[in-house]
């Protein structure tokens, strides 16, 4: 039997003749069956050659213009190539009677999500869910759509419907772990936790065990999460977002020494990260080694002269070594360069008035004061300035305020008692 030309047009793409397939495929529009031009347009729809495939949907359009799934192909081609009017052109010859409609409406939803119309996408999916409620290629389509717009409770629902009708992938996607991930998004944890745990563990995607592993980080479960942000990284040592989290988890345990291993291995592979230099820096600090400390901080600054929380930690480090003035040489610095961040008001006041500096120190606690009404360990530093400076209301206030944060604080509720009175 003859070999098609759709066939040997495929052979020599498959082996790279890619003019030899040109010439295969022009005899196949012209000579081959409507059925093997049709199976060749989704072929090579698949293989990404959109300008062959769109040639022939359009040839056999031409011959049969009832048929409407070639619109809908033909629309989706034109979505991938970025055509949208072309593609709602195909789409609006689609008529609310046609057996491609359904498919219209679907692909419709993606033309509207690609362009942020979110309302008019979901009124195309839930359109189609009235002319289909139990299609579950519809339902899985609502609920990646809620997934993706951040409205997990919506999503969960849908994914579990389909899960009742006994679907447990659909498209290759895992319905357990987007539940599993869903909930967690929500802060239920517990839930989130027992559907990725279902997940057997050969099957489970690096992406999905990152996430578990979140998870048994937040509800306190170390171990768990050590485990498996190491097996994440025994299989893809350059999954790099695991290597701060992977740090943190051992220092929450106090296992130092591992956390700053884990931050030297993470370095090692992106010498780019400035949390993972902060990060080195602070479990250095835990070490007692501040020279090496510093130097991980000025390594990540510069990288990035303006991060605040590299800058926080070393002025952090330079008031343990007392060198205040290095603090304030660092901050106005940053400030000037519109590096600024409520933390620097702060660190400023305390280093003017450990320096003698009263007027640039009651400039910055005053600049810091009302950003940090919530804050008790900044408003004992208020007390502390209000105190020295001879500031009775205004340090009878303070207290007041720490005292509604801090109840059970015997020391300064005397205190406030004895000023009081």
């Amino acid at each position: 039997m003859a070999t098609s030309y759709a066939q040997q047009m495929l052979d020599a793409l498959s082996s790279g003749q890619l003019e030899q397939a040109q010439q295969f495929f022009a005899k196949a529009l012209r000579r081959d069956s409507d059925e093997m031009i049709y199976s060749l347009a989704e072929e090579l729809y698949a293989l990404g050659f959109l300008n062959q495939s769109r040639r022939a949907y359009k040839k056999l359009l031409e011959k049969y213009p009832k048929e409407d799934e070639l619109r809908t192909a033909l629309a989706d081609i034109a979505i991938e190539d970025g055509e949208i009017d072309e593609a709602q052109n195909y789409l609006a010859q689609i008529q609310p009677d046609s057996a491609s409609y359904l498919q219209a409406l679907l692909v419709k939803a993606d033309i509207y999500q690609s362009e942020g119309l979110n309302e008019s996408a979901e009124y195309s999916l839930l359109q189609a869910e009235k002319l289909a409620p139990n299609e579950a290629i519809i339902q899985f389509a609502l609920a990646e759509f809620y997934f993706a717009n951040q409205f997990y409770q919506k999503a969960v629902g849908r994914y579990r419907g389909l899960l009742l009708q006994g679907k447990r992938e659909v498209s290759r996607v895992d319905l357990v772990a987007r539940i599993g991930v869903a909930y967690a998004q929500i802060g239920q944890y517990d839930h989130a936790i027992g559907y990725l745990e279902q997940i057997k563990p050969e099957t489970m995607t690096l992406d999905t065990r990152f996430q578990l592993a979140i998870l048994y980080q937040e509800n306190h479960r170390e171990d768990d999460a050590i485990r498996l942000f190491n097996e994440i990284l025994d299989v893809d040592a350059k999954y790099t977002s695991v290597y701060p989290l992977l740090g943190q988890a051992y220092a929450q345990i106090n296992q130092f020494e591992d956390a700053y291993r884990t931050y030297q291995a993470g370095l090692a592979q992106d010498e780019t990260n400035g949390q993972l230099y902060r990060l080195a820096g602070l479990a250095a600090e835990k070490l007692g080694d501040l020279t090496i400390a510093e130097t991980y901080y000025q390594q990540g600054l510069a990288l990035d002269e303006g991060d605040v929380a590299i800058l926080v930690a070393l002025t952090d480090l330079f008031f343990k070594q007392h060198r205040f003035s290095e603090v304030i040489a660092q901050l106005t610095t940053a400030i000037s360069d519109d590096v600024v961040d409520s933390q620097f008001y702060w660190s400023l006041a305390r280093a003017y008035q450990a320096m003698g500096d009263t007027e640039k120190a009651a400039e910055n606690w005053a600049n810091a004061a009302p950003l940090f009404q919530e804050n008790s360990a900044f408003l004992q530093d208020l007390i502390d300035w209000y105190h020295e400076q001879g500031q009775l209301e205004a340090e009878i206030t303070a207290l007041k305020q720490y005292l509604f944060l801090s109840p059970d604080d015997i020391d300064m509720q005397m205190r406030l008692e004895d000023l009081a009175y």
